[in-house]
């Protein structure tokens, strides 16, 4: 909806242009204008941006060695002529070489495109961008404000936008917007700017067009996810105003994370800080890494007129501490706020977690974002292997393991003995089985994130259900939406939260409980972004499920908590629950 027609015409040009040349020199099979669309700018950012993204995919061969096809085995759609597909494929050997020649022919004749149309590609480049300084109507801007729960990710989102082209201004002064009075130092996004559908694309909520095979069918099957609004994503208030309003504002060259604040006194006790934001997190680990005493608080407490929430860290002073914390806060933005007395209240004490994640010989991306977002927030980790869970003795290495998203059947089989080498075959078998079990009941945590939630319920008999798992598609589908949940603020994993939460959804499991505590669960109305067919089936279930298991514990995380690395709202769901099952 963001990108301009001029834009989709040329695509859809040089899509018919690419194929009527291949067709030309005889290439058979070669269709256009299927299977794939750029609804998300993750895989349109040039769409954004006045250019064009031509996907081009070729049947794969065993890696490099040749196949043979039989017409007879191909599917029904690609064996008649139509208008998509005039010269249909009639089967045969098919090699890496005839890959890469039809890839090359296609490359040679989007140039030709390109060298025989360039004033014309040039002349609607001007036209795009023209369109997008003068544009008009609503919405007019998006507003962030500078106070912000977590105001690094806050900055983190702004400086994405930055590195689109996005231009983002600061308010010199108080002002008006659509009712509403917003102070100095507030950020504004104005659409009317060369990436100003790019910005809108990524700052609001989707709604995803009902698009059927037909009357009654289900919802057509999107290449990738619907919904992708950054600030629902991130945690990060934005506000869209739909009228003009004036405002004396700059525009920024760069937006920088201000320093945090150490607020001390002489013979303090030690020091609290908040549970609020990632960088509080990443100030949790660096200070447990250094031998600190570091505890959560179990419940409210007062110290003078101020209140601190469930969950505040509360840290033990020593030689060296306040060294240590004005350290810190030289690039994250925490404040910690010196304590005179001890505060006499219930605390979970925290340990520096021995981490092990879970990593399969049948490649999971799910598993390479999972690390990526560990190390970008300091976490130390090991990866667990087959043959280490097979192994046993868990407890002698690990507080918590993580499963990331794989399903049950790859954990427990893996990669099927004969086409790998012997040592990558096999999956954790049921010896792995009795491993984790004897490792969870001996006080270790196994914590499972969306579809690896199916191994801990069925493996070890969880009186917990997937309750959309035989649910057909046409009942409920939510092709990767961004959904609303309600947490349990009590629970150590949402520490830190408000009581609702934008979380991501796809291809995830929704749970009726039966035992174990629930910490988030779905409300009567929970889409926010997105698509979603059969509400009923979420509300009143559960996201995330605690349950204790003899002296360990087994988290559910039924949804992509580090979807991508991009949910940065829902990261310290995860990192909660890698703190709260090493804890005493």
């Amino acid at each position: 909806p963001n990108v301009d027609p001029i834009l989709r015409q040329q695509v859809a040009m040089m899509g018919t242009f690419i194929a009527a040349e291949l067709t030309a020199e005889g290439k058979a099979g070669v269709i256009h204008s299927s299977g794939f669309d750029a609804w998300t700018p993750a895989r349109a950012y040039h769409h954004y941006h006045g250019g064009i993204r031509i996907l081009t995919e070729a049947a794969s061969v065993r890696f490099a060695t040749p196949i043979t096809i039989k017409f007879d085995e191909m599917s029904a759609r690609v064996k008649e002529p139509s208008v998509r597909m005039p010269l249909p494929w009639k089967g045969g050997k098919w090699t890496l070489r005839d890959i890469v020649e039809y890839d090359y022919s296609a490359v040679k004749a989007a140039l030709t495109n390109a060298a025989r149309l360039r004033e014309n590609w040039l002349r609607n480049f001007f036209r795009i961008h023209k369109k997008a300084v003068t544009r008009s109507g609503s919405p007019y801007a998006f507003i962030i404000p500078s106070k912000q729960r977590d105001l690094s990710t806050a900055i983190k989102m702004m400086n994405v936008l930055k590195m689109g082209g996005v231009e983002i201004h600061k308010s010199e002064a108080s002002f008006w917007a659509d009712g509403c009075e917003y102070p100095e130092g507030t950020y504004v996004v104005y659409m009317a700017q060369p990436y100003g559908g790019f910005a809108k694309a990524l700052l609001e909520n989707q709604e995803y067009p009902d698009i059927r095979e037909y009357p009654g069918a289900p919802l057509k099957t999107p290449y990738d996810v619907v919904g992708h609004t950054l600030p629902l994503l991130m945690g990060v208030e934005t506000v869209q105003v739909e009228k003009p309003f004036k405002v004396k504002s700059f525009l920024l060259s760069r937006i920088d994370k201000p320093k945090g604040k150490v607020v001390s006194g002489n013979d303090v006790f030690g020091y609290v800080w908040g549970h609020a934001t990632n960088d509080d997190i990443v100030a949790l680990n660096r200070l447990l890494k250094k031998g600190y005493k570091v505890f959560w608080s179990a419940e409210k407490f007062e110290i003078g007129e101020r209140t601190y929430r469930q969950g505040t860290m509360i840290i033990k002073n020593k030689e060296g501490l306040a060294e240590d914390l004005n350290f810190i806060i030289k690039d994250l933005y925490v404040q910690f706020i010196g304590l005179k007395v001890k505060p006499e209240i219930k605390t979970y004490e925290l340990r520096l977690p021995r981490l092990g994640l879970y990593k399969s010989w049948s490649a999971s991306m799910d598993e390479g974002w999972t690390r990526w977002v560990l190390e970008q927030y300091e976490f130390q980790y090991k990866s667990v292997f087959n043959k280490d869970i097979r192994k046993g003795n868990l407890n002698n290495d690990f507080d918590v393991i993580l499963l990331p998203d794989i399903r049950e059947s790859t954990i427990m089989n893996g990669i099927p003995e004969g086409s790998v080498p012997l040592e990558y075959s096999g999956g954790i078998g049921e010896i792995g089985v009795k491993n984790i079990k004897e490792f969870i009941r001996n006080g270790g945590a196994l914590i499972t994130l969306n579809s690896a939630a199916e191994f801990a319920i069925k493996r070890f008999h969880l009186a917990i259900e997937n309750c959309v798992q035989s649910v057909d598609r046409k009942s409920f589908f939510v092709p990767g939406s961004i959904l609303k949940v309600l947490n349990d603020t009590d629970h150590p994993i949402a520490y830190g939260y408000e009581r609702d939460t934008a979380i991501f959804f796809r291809r995830s499991p929704v749970f009726t409980v039966n035992e174990g505590r629930s910490v988030a669960r779905y409300p009567s109305h929970s889409l926010l972004s997105g698509w979603l067919t059969g509400e009923k089936y979420l509300f009143n279930k559960s996201a995330i499920v605690d349950v204790p298991f003899e002296k360990g514990k087994i988290i559910l995380i039924g949804f992509p908590v580090q979807y991508r690395a991009q949910s940065h709202g829902t990261f310290r769901f995860l990192f909660n629950s890698i703190f709260y099952g090493a804890a005493k």
